[in-house]
């Protein structure tokens, strides 16, 4: 036992040495105070506490200065996504494929400038999550050059189709899954012009949505609903060309999707539980099939190896334990709490078959008798508690 101890700490102090921290970006986001469309209301968070909402939201006095801000910004677009489908999630880069819709209306300050640059509005934008790995995705015009409504903005369609970065998973939750698909969008600032001061994104929050084959496009998966909002992206750099750091408008649509807690239980924590089961009821076993006890935690060891490798094939390698990671560690624990006990059960009725008949020996044999009787209930209240725990201490949101 000195030597386990020993060994237990020294590995310890090496992983402890050895771990690396993380280091952020720089970059930040903030909730601009545009118009926009996101499942943060209290009564609509799963209780997760996950929320489709990135970065901090701004301060009251902060958000008057920025809507008056955009009121004053020279260049105005509004601009509104259809998702008409997504498909093929990857959650171990984690990306998924999208195609669908984007339109932008803008003024005519914005169409002078386009004219005089000789360029189109979707030259000027970027998705900026897009995976460059595959087909590059652009913004495809529906027609070639844009048109003039009624009352003088111009507008026009584009068609979209491309991979794109997964920014935010409860991974942590695991197999509790809820998941945010995003398309982000924003500006590609060539002359410097297109700041956040003079150019903002406005989120067409009426028109924007999801279509048939994009909210069921993902088997196994259920929709929770979609978001759309404008950001104010900072930059941790000017790019080069001195003053401050760089503010762009920045706008989010996104899809969320969660896993069935019934299915996820079922598939992953059903036969954890039938395994653990079988080391509960360990200590049932008749005392003189000592070879059949101490098997079993062995046989139970090795089930537990093989069903953690199953489902952690389907995951990114994390820097983290997921809440079913950690319910493996407590099963670890146990099992090997359950392989020690036995051994020392196993000796001391070796030692009880030589011993004479008395007092001592009838002390002894109730002893062994009652931690016989006592340990499954000990193994579930154990469990129990660290389970609980080991969920509540997940931070929210994560």
């Amino acid at each position: 036992m000195a030597a386990v101890v020993m060994a237990a700490g020294l590995a310890m102090f090496a992983v402890t040495n050895l771990n690396v921290d993380h280091i952020s970006g720089r970059d930040s986001l903030r909730l601009s105070s545009a118009s926009r469309a996101l499942t943060t209301s209290p009564n609509r968070l799963p209780s997760d506490g996950w929320t489709s909402q990135r970065g901090e939201s701004l301060g009251p006095l902060e958000s008057a200065e920025d809507m008056e801000a955009l009121e004053q910004a020279r260049f105005h677009v509004k601009l509104g996504i259809y998702a008409n489908s997504t498909y093929d999630l990857d959650l171990s880069v984690p990306s998924f494929s999208s195609n669908g819709y984007v339109w932008m209306r803008w003024n005519q300050s914005l169409q002078d400038y386009l004219d005089a640059e000789d360029v189109q509005l979707h030259e000027q934008v970027q998705l900026i999550n897009a995976l460059l790995s595959d087909a590059d995705p652009v913004l495809t015009p529906v027609r070639q050059d844009p048109v003039q409504l009624d009352n003088g903005d111009y507008y026009q369609l584009y068609t979209y189709i491309g991979r794109f970065y997964i920014d935010r998973t409860s991974f942590r939750h695991f197999p509790f899954l809820t998941i945010s698909l995003p398309i982000a969008i924003e500006v590609d600032d060539v002359d410097g012009l297109f700041g956040y001061k003079n150019f903002r994104i406005e989120p067409d929050i009426q028109n924007s949505g999801m279509g048939l084959y994009a909210g069921t496009g993902i088997i196994g998966w259920l929709s929770r609903g979609w978001s759309i909002a404008e950001y104010r992206h900072n930059y941790a750099t000017n790019f080069g060309l001195g003053g401050v750091e760089g503010d762009y408008s920045l706008v989010v649509y996104d899809i969320t999707f969660g896993t069935s807690a019934w299915s996820a239980f079922w598939r992953l924590m059903l036969p954890l539980v039938v395994v653990m089961v079988m080391v509960l009821l360990v200590f049932k076993v008749r005392p003189d099939e000592q070879d059949a006890r101490a098997g079993i935690p062995v046989t139970v060891l090795l089930t537990l190896v093989f069903l953690q490798q199953v489902y952690r094939d389907e995951l990114p390698d994390l820097p983290f334990l997921t809440f079913l990671d950690q319910v493996y560690v407590i099963a670890y624990l146990v099992t090997l709490v359950a392989f020690i006990l036995l051994i020392w059960i196993g000796r001391r009725y070796a030692e009880l078959d030589v011993m004479a008949p008395g007092e001592s020996k009838n002390k002894l044999s109730h002893r062994l008798e009652v931690l016989d009787e006592i340990w499954p209930l000990l193994m579930v209240v154990f469990c129990t508690i660290a389970v609980t725990i080991a969920w509540i201490s997940i931070p929210q949101g994560a």
